[in-house]
C-alpha cells in the first residue's frame, strides 16, 4: 500500500485536511476562551470608575479607622455583589472587608495586587485560583492620595466557574464536530478513492489479460457515465477491435497461405510435368504460360505484402512527377483485358471526352491502385458480367470510376471494406490488403476512394485525385 492511491490520499490530502481542521478548532477554542476572559475583565473594569476615588476621598486616608469605616460602607453599598466579589485592602496589603463576609488567608499571593502597585494606571488584572480552588479573574485598583501615596486598594473578583462550564461545552461541541467532520471526510474520501481504485484495479487486471492475448476479457461497465465508465467502455471497445483484428489477421494468414500454395502447386506440378514428358511444343507452351502467369500472380501478391509492410512502418515512398493519366488508364485496362476475357466478362473503358488528363503523382503507385480496383471488380463479377471504367474532370479533380454488376457489398461490410485484412467475401481469392494499400496510396496523393454498393446489383468505386492539366513551362 506504500505507493497506492489510498495511501497517497491519506498522506497528502486527509492529513492536511485533519491538520487544517485541528488548527481551525484550536482557533475557535482560543477565540472563545479569549472572548470569555476579556468579557470578565471588561465586566470588572466597567464596574470600577473614578467614583471609587471620589468615595474614598471623603474619608481621611491618613486615619486607619476612618479608612476602615469607609471600606465597610463601600462594600455595604456595592451594587454588583451578585456577579462579583469586592474586597477593600489597606495600605499594608491586608484585607479589611469583603462582600462575601469571609476572611481570606494571606498566604496566597495576590498577583493582580502586585501588578497594580507598579502599573501606571494603578490597575492590575490576573486570572488565578483561590485557596478554595475556584478560578477567578481578579482586578486590583490602588487608591492613592494627592501626593501619590498608596493608602489602600479595592480588589474585584469575578468567578470563572460558569464561564469555564460554557467554555467546556464549546470545546466539547468543537471536538465532536471535529471528529464527525474527520470521520465524514474519511468515509466519503475512502468511498470516492475506492470508486476510482477498484475500477482501476479491475482495468489493470483486464488489460493484463488482454495483453496476454485473451481478447474476450471485458471490464464491468456499471460505473455510470463518468470518465472511469468511459475508459472502461473504450478498453472494452479496444478489446473487441483487437479481437476482430486478430481474427482478420488469422484469416489473412490462412488466406495468404492458401493464395501462395495455389500458384506454387501449379508451378511445381507443371515443372514436374514438363520435366518428365516427351517434348511437345503445345504442352510446353501451355505449361510455361501457366508458370509465367502464376509467377506474376505471386509477384503481385508479394508486392502487395511489401507495400502493406511499408504502409505499416510509414516507409511507403511516393516519387511524384507530372504524368499522363489517360495513357496510364488505357495501358491498365489493356493489361486486364486478357483476364476479363478468360472470365467471360466485358471490360469497357470510356475515356474523357476531351484533352488528355494530367496529374502529379507516382505513376507506378497509381497504376497499382487502378489495376487492384479493376481486378477486384472482375473477381466479384459473375460470368457474362460487365465492368466499366470511366474518367472525367470535376472542377480541380479527376474522377476515375470502376463499376460492375457483380455480387455487391452488404451495408454491414461496406464501412469496413477498406480496412486491412478485411474481406467481405471469403469465397473469392485475395489477401484482403489490396484495397487498404490502394486507399493509403490515394491518400498520399491528397485524394480519396469512395465506394457505393448494393447486394446483387453491383459496386462502384470512385478514385478522386487532384488534376493538373496546366502545360509545363
Amino acid at each position: 500500500m506504500k505507493s497506492s492511491i489510498k495511501s497517497r490520499w491519506i498522506k497528502h490530502i486527509l492529513l492536511v485536511i485533519v491538520a487544517i481542521l485541528f488548527l481551525f478548532s484550536c482557533i475557535i477554542i482560543y477565540s472563545a476562551s479569549t472572548r470569555y476572559y476579556n468579557s470578565a475583565e471588561l465586566t470588572i473594569r466597567a464596574r470600577n470608575s473614578k467614583s471609587v476615588d471620589t468615595f474614598f476621598s471623603t474619608y481621611n486616608s491618613a486615619d486607619p479607622d476612618s479608612f476602615t469605616l469607609g471600606a465597610y460602607k463601600f462594600v455595604e453599598n456595592f451594587l454588583y455583589r451578585d456577579i462579583m466579589e469586592v474586597w477593600v485592602i489597606d495600605k499594608n496589603g491586608k484585607m479589611i472587608v469583603s462582600s462575601s463576609g469571609f476572611n481570606v488567608s494571606t498566604s496566597t499571593q495576590w498577583e493582580d495586587y502586585e501588578l497594580a502597585l507598579t502599573a501606571p494606571d494603578n490597575i492590575g488584572v490576573k486570572r488565578q485560583r483561590l485557596d478554595s480552588g475556584e478560578p477567578v479573574t481578579a482586578m486590583s485598583y490602588i487608591l492613592r492620595d494627592d501626593a501619590g501615596r498608596n493608602y489602600g486598594a479595592v480588589r474585584y473578583l469575578i468567578s470563572m466557574d460558569e464561564m469555564y462550564d460554557q467554555l467546556f461545552i464549546i470545546v466539547l461541541i468543537v471536538l465532536v464536530a471535529f471528529i464527525l467532520i474527520v470521520v465524514l471526510i474519511t468515509v466519503s474520501g475512502m468511498y470516492f478513492v475506492s470508486s476510482i481504485v477498484n475500477p482501476v484495479t479491475d482495468i489493470c487486471k483486464t488489460t493484463g489479460e488482454i495483453a496476454k492475448g485473451d481478447f474476450s476479457a471485458r471490464i464491468n461497465t456499471e460505473h455510470e457515465d463518468d470518465e472511469i465508465g468511459q475508459l472502461c467502455s473504450s478498453i472494452n471497445n479496444m478489446a473487441l477491435q483487437l479481437s476482430e483484428i486478430d481474427k482478420m489477421k488469422n484469416d489473412f494468414i490462412s488466406t495468404v497461405s492458401h493464395e501462395i500454395r495455389t500458384p506454387l502447386t501449379a508451378i511445381k506440378g507443371w515443372g514436374e510435368t514438363l520435366k518428365n514428358v516427351n517434348y511437345d511444343k503445345s504442352i510446353l507452351d501451355k505449361g510455361l504460360d501457366i508458370i509465367v502467369d502464376e509467377t506474376a500472380r505471386l509477384s503481385v501478391m508479394v508486392e502487395e505484402l511489401l507495400d502493406f509492410s511499408r504502409m505499416q512502418s510509414s516507409g511507403m515512398k511516393i516519387i511524384s512527377r507530372r504524368f499522363n493519366l489517360s495513357e496510364l488508364l488505357v495501358k491498365s485496362v489493356s493489361f486486364l483485358n486478357k483476364k476479363a476475357d478468360e472470365e467471360c466478362i466485358a471490360l469497357r473503358y470510356t475515356p474523357y471526352d476531351g484533352e488528355d488528363i494530367y496529374i502529379n503523382g507516382d505513376p507506378d503507385k497509381i497504376r497499382q491502385v487502378i489495376i487492384n480496383i479493376i481486378d477486384n471488380a472482375i473477381k466479384y463479377t459473375q460470368k457474362d458480367g460487365i465492368v466499366e471504367v470511366k474518367v472525367e474532370i470535376a472542377g480541380k479533380h479527376v474522377k476515375i470510376s470502376v463499376s460492375d454488376n457483380g455480387c455487391g457489398i452488404s451495408k454491414k461490410d461496406l464501412p469496413h471494406i477498406k480496412e486491412k485484412f478485411y474481406k467481405a467475401n471469403n469465397t473469392v481469392r485475395g489477401t484482403g490488403i489490396g484495397l487498404a494499400v490502394a486507399d493509403e496510396i490515394v491518400k498520399k496523393h491528397s485524394g480519396e476512394i469512395n465506394i457505393s454498393s448494393e447486394i446483387s446489383k453491383g459496386t462502384t468505386v470512385e478514385i478522386v485525385l487532384p488534376a493538373d492539366n496546366k502545360e509545363e513551362e
